[in-house]
């Protein structure tokens, strides 16, 4: 036992209507099988300080969440969950601005706007969410609920469910690759094992967010989208444990300013040497704790710019009738900065005629501004103010 794994040989057979001599020939490569942890306190590897650490900076997110009024909560967690999936994407090279994302969750209504990336993201928000809302509340999670959030991220080319073929990062080929993931024989009883060990180890949850992510990057148990459902189950996983209260920490952005470093503990961390996985999962836990700290504070900042904003639009709106369309479809342009007069009658249940009027309204105003750009011809109006937030913030 230990928490090493093991680096087992791989043969790639000849190809001979590759389009490279070295797919032609085939060769020999290794692939990566991580640890079983279910059985290991593996939290006893960690330093005295660093555990420490951990449990401080826990504690600091923790309060940091339970001081958030609920109007501010109720403007932060949307927002956030837009930034934070804006981030996971551009980790996997998938970019998409907010207002790509406002205007593509915008649905049906405007279809012919939308584009891959943007949608791509727009799942991403909902993988996140999913995440958060249903599993937080449960004790121990399935194999079925890991693939429902990876079902909910909807990538393209990626079949559903546990992947049955070998799947490698970086190089067009196995023989290449920067890293061979376990073979798919391997993946159903890894996840089960990883799924055991965020429910039965008794780990802080800060600490088990950490070391199971890791676990889940090298079992790499999907097709496609390994790191954006790792991520998203990171915020369950700090959610279900009471770090997180009702809101959202900003991991994902938090290591996109630092990704190189990311990506670089991920790989150091795959050996089969026993001292040197101890000392990488050392390193890979302290960065863990300073991106959460780091995350911390850009929530705390997220927070500030929420209440300034609900200063900016409360000035603009000065005068407006409570019970107006225009006045209650506010506290909607947080959650979707992106409308039409469309989704404007259907979330107020009022007229076609009540909506527009509401958009001339918020159009005079400054909180709605025609689109600009490629979404100039669209009926679609955008609530800059909020957009700026969210990018911002991602």
């Amino acid at each position: 036992m230990g928490i090493h794994g093991s680096w087992l040989p791989g043969r790639q057979q000849p190809d001979f209507r590759g389009a490279t001599a070295a797919e032609r020939r085939g060769g020999a490569y290794s692939y990566y099988v991580p640890a079983r942890l279910a059985e290991q306190d593996v939290g006893a590897l960690l330093g005295r300080e660093l555990r420490e650490e951990a449990l401080e900076i826990a504690s600091l997110i923790t309060a940091t969440s339970a001081q958030v009024d609920e109007a501010t909560r109720r403007g932060i967690y949307p927002l956030l969950l837009r930034s934070e999936s804006i981030a996971s994407s551009r980790i996997e090279r998938v970019n998409a601005s907010g207002r790509d994302v406002s205007y593509a969750q915008l649905g049906d209504q405007q279809d012919h706007l939308r584009n891959h990336e943007a949608m791509s993201v727009a799942r991403n928000v909902q993988a996140t969410r999913d995440a958060i809302e249903e599993l937080a509340g449960r004790d121990e999670w399935t194999i079925g609920d890991v693939e429902q959030v990876h079902r909910a991220l909807g990538v393209v080319g990626a079949s559903e469910g546990l992947r049955r073929v070998d799947v490698w990062i970086g190089g067009r080929d196995k023989l290449r690759a920067e890293y061979v993931a376990p073979p798919p024989g391997e993946v159903p009883a890894l996840v089960e094992d990883f799924l055991q060990y965020l429910s039965s180890s008794g780990e802080h949850p800060l600490l088990l967010a950490a070391i199971g992510h890791l676990q889940f990057e090298s079992i790499h148990p999907f097709e496609d989208g390994n790191g954006r459902a790792g991520r998203a189950l990171i915020h369950a996983v700090l959610e279900r444990g009471g770090v997180v209260r009702s809101g959202l920490l900003p991991v994902s952005t938090a290591i996109r300013a630092r990704e190189r470093e990311y990506v670089q503990h991920l790989s150091t961390s795959r050996t089969d040497d026993p001292s040197e996985a101890a000392e990488a999962l050392n390193a890979w836990v302290r960065f863990f704790v300073e991106i959460a700290a780091e995350a911390c504070e850009r929530m705390q900042g997220v927070q500030d710019e929420i209440r300034a904003l609900d200063t900016l639009l409360a000035e603009k709106a000065a005068g407006l009738r409570a019970d107006s369309s225009a006045r209650r479809i506010l506290p909607v342009l947080r959650e979707q900065p992106v409308v039409t007069a469309k989704f404007i009658a259907e979330q107020l249940g009022v007229s076609a005629v009540a909506a527009h009027r509401a958009v001339d309204t918020l159009v005079t105003r400054g909180i709605l501004t025609p689109g600009t750009g490629r979404y100039r011809r669209s009926e679609a109006f955008q609530a800059d103010d909020v957009l700026r937030v969210i990018d911002g913030a991602s």
